[in-house]
């Protein structure tokens, strides 16, 4: 029963219970659900109210009266006001329990599954729990007043910017050409966007780390219309921005190479349309090898990816290679001689090509021109001739080549807005022995799984309808030190 005097400015003591899907810790010694970051599981502590509903009240940490022992020391200096990580007070083993109970709690709760008719397997650790991301996106701006280049994470729940000079999960290589960026933009007098007024050049700092190569991929978004090299060359800060990308070249031996992305849009986006290579290398080259001896050859020596500077890519490298792994048992367990699969929201192809020495065609289905672009590169890199790209919605494709292709398997990957309906009836009207479902949001996946379990569809004799079951779910770690989790769940059809 919710208390009636709780009321913001309030400061209470309470035991902190669970942790919630989005990071926080969960309290409900007040009657409702009290919610505060940067807690344990079994601390005890002084929390001030800032928000209190009728069904839900959310606390700032005040205090530590008693310390849970899943407590660990969070090797950031910045942890307690950087947004970027959430979890780096909590011992890695506790994340790994942490993220498996938050799939297990979205099943039972968003789901409505009954947890003792599904297996939800222990999260697979990160062999790195630092020093892993291949990627990261950095707003920048202005301090009020100065000259002076700020780049780095907001603080949580806010755009207050916590300026960043090592970030404790990325390589060295990344935190050297930030800082190197930081430092020629100030020299060369170029400026930092002013979200508020919708004014400066330098929205964001955008940097992919190879690990095959040990380069950076450094792009640059403006607040820029420009829609072609033209439009560049007649910007008012081009030469400007020519010696300054030259001066980072000359000077930075990590960098591979430079691009600007031009984005003129007001709001959140942080991406535009149209990106120019401005000095070096347009694309970076990343490898997945698998150490696994059992698995193909080609697995063993390495897929070759050539990624542009906005493509998707998983950001764990290392982790990337154990999905793909648990994605190909997926389909190995069929035990089919020659598996026809359709990899669905392909991206730039890593599913198609790791199944494709399996299978006997994968058709790939992308909605992106520039990842389909990609994706038909990285086919001709790794000389694979059974893997075929179609460009257009999952939706509106998967109908359309279902009279030419029975798919034995469909892998869906989609962003962490999950599935539409549209979509997942198109993947279960396409009757697939095996769908494999590959999520980075567990709300969207058990609504999803939902969804997919409540169609019924004629199997060909009037006695009997063909549904799906969810079988398994595999929480796998890409996002050591905060509360995301990816996870492959597998769906077998049955007939009823």
């Amino acid at each position: 029963m919710n208390d009636p005097g709780l009321h913001k400015g309030q400061k209470i003591k309470v035991s902190i219970e669970s942790l919630a899907a989005g990071g926080e810790g969960v309290s409900r010694q007040t009657g409702i659900p009290t919610f505060v970051e940067r807690v344990a599981p079994g601390d005890v502590v002084e929390i001030e109210l800032f928000d209190v509903r009728k069904n839900f009240a959310r606390g700032k940490l005040k205090n530590i009266l008693q310390p849970s022992p899943h407590r660990a020391q969070p090797p950031c200096p910045l942890f307690k006001v950087c947004g970027g990580c959430q979890w780096q007070h909590l011992s890695y083993q506790y994340q790994l329990d942490a993220k498996q109970d938050i799939v297990r709690q979205s099943l039972k709760h968003i789901g409505k599954f009954d947890l003792d008719k599904i297996e939800v397997r222990q999260t697979i650790a990160s062999q790195k729990t630092l020093l892993y991301r291949n990627k990261a996106q950095f707003p920048v701006k202005h301090p009020q007043g100065q000259g002076r280049i700020l780049a780095g994470y907001y603080k949580q729940d806010s755009h207050e910017l916590v300026n960043i000079k090592h970030c404790p999960v990325q390589p060295q290589a990344m935190d050297v050409v930030l800082e190197r960026v930081k430092e020629v933009w100030e020299k060369h007098g170029l400026s930092a966007y002013d979200e508020r007024r919708h004014t400066g050049l330098l929205r964001h700092i955008n940097l992919r780390f190879s690990f095959a190569a040990q380069k950076v991929l450094l792009t640059l978004v403006l607040n820029y219309k420009a829609d072609c090299e033209q439009d560049f060359d007649d910007a008012p800060f081009s030469a400007d921005l020519g010696a300054a990308v030259s001066e980072l070249m000359d000077e930075t031996t990590e960098l591979a190479g430079v691009c600007a992305n031009f984005n003129a849009q007001r709001g959140n986006k942080i991406l535009g349309d149209f990106t120019l290579p401005l000095a070096g290398a347009c694309r970076i080259e990343e490898v997945l090898q698998t150490a696994r001896p059992d698995l193909p050859v080609s697995l063993q020596n390495g897929l070759r990816f050539s990624l542009s500077s906005t493509s998707f890519f998983q950001v764990n490298t290392d982790q990337a290679v154990h999905l793909l792994e648990i994605i190909y048992d997926a389909v190995a367990e069929l035990a089919l001689p020659a598996p026809v699969v359709i990899d669905a929201y392909a991206g730039v192809g890593a599913i198609a090509l790791w199944l494709s020495g399996i299978a006997s065609d994968v058709v790939a289905i992308e909605e992106h021109p520039a990842a389909v672009a990609d994706g038909k590169l990285n086919v001709r890199l790794n000389a694979a001739t059974n893997v075929e790209f179609r460009l257009g919605r999952v939706e509106d494709v998967l109908p359309q080549i279902m009279d030419d292709v029975r798919a034995d398997v469909i892998v869906l990957d989609p962003p962490r807005k999950g599935v539409s309906a549209e979509a997942i009836k198109a993947i279960v009207d396409a009757r697939p022995q095996r769908i494999i479902y590959v999520s980075c949001n567990c709300a969207t996946l058990a609504r999803d799984l939902r969804l997919i379990e409540e169609i019924r569809l004629p199997s060909g004799d009037k006695q009997e309808l063909v549904g799906y079951k969810t079988k398994q779910v595999q929480p796998i770690d890409l996002f050591p030190q905060t509360f995301h989790v990816e996870s492959v769940t597998v769906l077998e059809r049955f007939r009823c």
